[in-house]
Order: structure tokens, then sequence, then C-alpha cells
């Protein structure tokens, strides 16, 4: 059970070398088709009278004879002031025999799954001399965005901005720590806005609960890659409807992006067109991954993990002998 603001993400090499691998294990998936031979249906969410959230995304893969379902509640806090507590486990079955073949934590599939798809897009997108990083957020998705990014590119400078400066230098202090355990050098400073943190930035992270658009719409390079792994509805989200307009937008799945982000990604691509024969250069325009998530990735993401033993706390729970 974690409050999303407070969970701890991966910081070591280790993870590092581990969102590298799944990212390839993704784009090992998109080109093979298996992707695309998952049944996935529609996440399903029941609200309660006292808005209380449950969760449920399955989705099955005959190419990795799995079957998972990642369930999850969110329940408000009854601290005022505090984030909703989130509770996910991933219960993880064989296809072909319906065996039980465990549990994995919610939490830490998530934020891995989130980490290595933020380093697939982001290696297609990013131009390859990207130096500059911009993050707009502090909390755990703000961490994996720096991971991601700096498993496939050499970054010079990281910028970030909270609106709450306590938390931004804290966090600032906490990718300085992830750079040392990677052997980075990456210069990290507290922006004093938005707008400075994304002004000139190659590659730009928003992961925020903002329900109006950031201010980050000018001073970007024509080359600028975003990652918007924040708030979303079909009325509210980070990014402005001009800057969709002028980008080349990626989703993970466009039923679901439609549903959930609206008709603002109605000319949005898959991840699977990143790879297609003949697929367009990304890495010259401006491009936004506008994650909504989808189960199909916290499939990917059990299967590169299910019956590790070399990196510790990403072992199956529970079983049966």
């Amino acid at each position: 059970m974690t409050d999303p603001a407070e969970a701890p993400g991966p910081a070591s090499a280790g993870s590092v070398t581990l969102v590298r691998s799944l990212a390839g294990a993704m784009r090992d998936a998109l080109r093979s088709g298996a992707v695309s031979r998952m049944l996935v249906p529609p996440r399903e969410t029941v609200e309660d009278a006292a808005g209380a959230k449950f969760i449920s995304m399955p989705a099955v893969s005959p190419d990795h004879d799995l079957y998972v379902n990642k369930v999850a509640t969110i329940v408000a806090s009854p601290v005022p002031g505090r984030r909703a507590t989130v509770t996910s486990v991933v219960p993880v079955f064989s296809a072909s025999t319906g065996r039980f073949l465990g549990t994995l934590d919610g939490d830490t599939v998530t934020n891995l799954k989130c980490a290595a798809v933020t380093a697939l897009v982001t290696d297609r997108c990013a131009a390859p001399e990207s130096r500059v990083l911009g993050i707009i957020g502090s909390g755990v998705q703000a961490r994996q965005q720096y991971l991601g990014v700096s498993a496939v590119r050499d970054l010079a400078e990281v910028r970030v901005w909270s609106r709450d400066p306590d938390r931004a230098a804290a966090f600032a202090r906490d990718v300085e720590e992830m750079a040392a355990a990677g052997g980075r050098h990456a210069g990290v400073v507290v922006a004093r806005s938005a707008e400075d943190a994304a002004r000139g930035a190659d590659i730009l992270s928003t992961a925020t609960t903002s329900v109006r658009p950031l201010p980050i719409g000018d001073g970007l390079p024509a080359h600028v890659h975003i990652n918007c792994m924040g708030a979303h509805t079909t009325a509210s989200r980070e990014v402005s409807a001009e800057l969709l307009r002028s980008s080349v937008v990626i989703v993970e799945d466009l039923r679901t992006a439609l549903a959930e982000a609206g008709e603002s990604h109605a000319r949005a691509i898959e991840l699977d067109a990143l790879f297609a024969p003949g697929a367009g250069e990304f890495t010259k325009q401006g491009t936004i991954f506008a994650s909504t998530g989808c189960a199909y990735l916290d499939l990917i993401t059990c299967a590169h993990l299910a019956g590790r033993d070399d990196f510790e706390g990403f072992r199956l729970t529970g079983a049966a002998p």
C-alpha cells in the first residue's frame, strides 16, 4: 500500500539495466506482432459513493503464455492534504494451463513499465544528440521519467520543477543520487518555473496532477520530444490542444486514449507504428508520448520479471508448489 507521492522508485545502476532490457522486450513484442495477438479488453473502473475506485486491467498473451490482471484500489486519504492511497497487485497465470504462477507487486510493475516505455519511445523519438531533460513534477512518476530517459540518452543537464519548492529540491537530490548510481555526471538544477524547466529542453517529461495545460509551449525546440505521463481526462490535460495539434502524438492504445483523453488524440499513432517498416523519421520533429496506459505493457513487464532472481524485489510470490 503506497501513497503515490511517497513511494520509492528504483534508483540503482541495476535498475537502469533492467529498464533497458525491458524496453528491448517491449520493442521485440511490438515488432514481432506478439502485442497484436494479445487479448486486451478495456480496463474496468468501478467507483463507489465515497469516490473510491476499484480497477481491473486484464491481458492474455499466447506468445508469452500468460494471463495477468492488474487490480488496484484508489482510496482518498482521511488526512487532509494527503493524496489518495493506491494499492495494486498483479496475479499471473499460465494462459495454456490456467496454473497460478504467483503475484507481482503492482507498484513495482507499474513503475518499471513506465520507466521502460519512456525509454522505448524516447529512444525512437528524441534526437540522438539530446542532452537537456526538463522534468515537471517531483513524485514517483517523475523518478521513472529520469530513469527511462537517462537509460537511452547521455544527459548533460536535468532541470526539475515542482509547485512545492521543498519537494523539488528533494527530487533534485534524488536525481543526483540516481545519476551517481548509474555512473552519470549530469548537472541537476531546480528551475524557477515550469517555463524555465521547459525552455530549450531537448526532452521534456511532465508528471503532474494538473487539470490545466502547463505553461510550456514557448521556447520549445522544433525537435522537442515530450513524455506526457500525468493527469488526463477528456476535458483536461497537461499539454495544450495547440501543442498536441502541432506534434506527432504517440499513445499505447488508441481506443483507450480516445476514451480517456478525448478527441484531441484522434490523430495519434500507436507504439507499433514507431517500428513499422518504412516508419517516418521522428527525431527531427516535435513528438508527444501521451501515455494513458494499457495492460499489454503490464503483461510484457510481468513476463520479463517472472522467474528472475538477478534483481532483488522483482520475484513472483505466492505461487503454488
